[in-house]
């Protein structure tokens, strides 16, 4: 049953006309007036490889739009794989050999296993499928970001169509938070059946929507 809906996802997506593109030339995306290789996925039933590409899309629109992205949360996972990858390190290699060494080795074993609890502890409950924390943005003169900064999640199921994107705020990331603005979208409407990203269609949809949020317009705007 699984097999059959990825077919049927796979054999409805990407039928739409891309923005962004000259005439005759479909998947094109032109900036300026330099052609540059559209975004392409390479198997249409691999939904892990279509988020992957709506993600990076989404975060580049962000930045884009002239938000500094806040590096903190990935930066202390970084820190904390260090330090567990230490731990197993001097576990693997301390020259006392075993028993004399077995306080020491259950000292590493008790930290490398604190180290990843608080890394999945990071990746469940911080960044909950955040792809992108932002920096304040006084650029953008609205005090929902000047203060704060901005969260993105985009949130894709397996074996589903649409994708919904939220927009939130950097210190509170709830999806149903009064200030949190969200849109679904059909991931039919942003790829061709070659597997070729409408990009600058699905930048429009993610520029507004940091756009409402700016403006405090909360809420779901469904896609027409």
């Amino acid at each position: 049953a699984s097999s059959r809906v990825l077919i049927d996802i796979a054999s409805h997506l990407g039928t739409r006309a891309m923005a962004g593109t000259k005439p005759g030339q479909p998947g094109k995306p032109v900036r300026g007036d330099e052609e540059v290789e559209p975004l392409k996925i390479l198997n249409l039933g691999d939904m892990a490889q279509i988020k992957r590409v709506l993600d990076e899309t989404a975060v580049a629109t962000v930045l884009d739009m002239g938000y500094d992205e806040k590096h903190v949360v990935s930066d202390l996972k970084i820190v904390l794989g260090l330090f567990a990858v230490g731990l197993a390190c001097a576990a693997q290699f301390y020259p006392a050999p075993y028993p004399e060494s077995r306080e020491f080795l259950f000292t590493c074993v008790v930290g490398y296993v604190l180290l990843n609890l608080a890394f999945q502890y990071i990746t469940t409950y911080v960044e909950n499928g955040v792809v992108l924390f932002t920096k304040p943005n006084p650029g953008a003169k609205a005090a929902i970001v000047t203060k704060k900064g901005l969260a993105v999640k985009l949130v894709l199921k397996r074996f589903d169509d649409a994708a919904t994107i939220f927009v939130m705020r950097s210190d509170c990331r709830k999806e149903r938070h009064v200030d949190t603005v969200t849109q679904s979208v059909r991931i039919e409407e942003f790829i061709f059946d070659d597997g070729v990203v409408a990009e600058g269609k699905f930048r429009e949809v993610v520029q507004a929507l940091v756009t409402r949020f700016e403006k405090n317009e909360a809420g779901d705007a469904k896609n027409k």
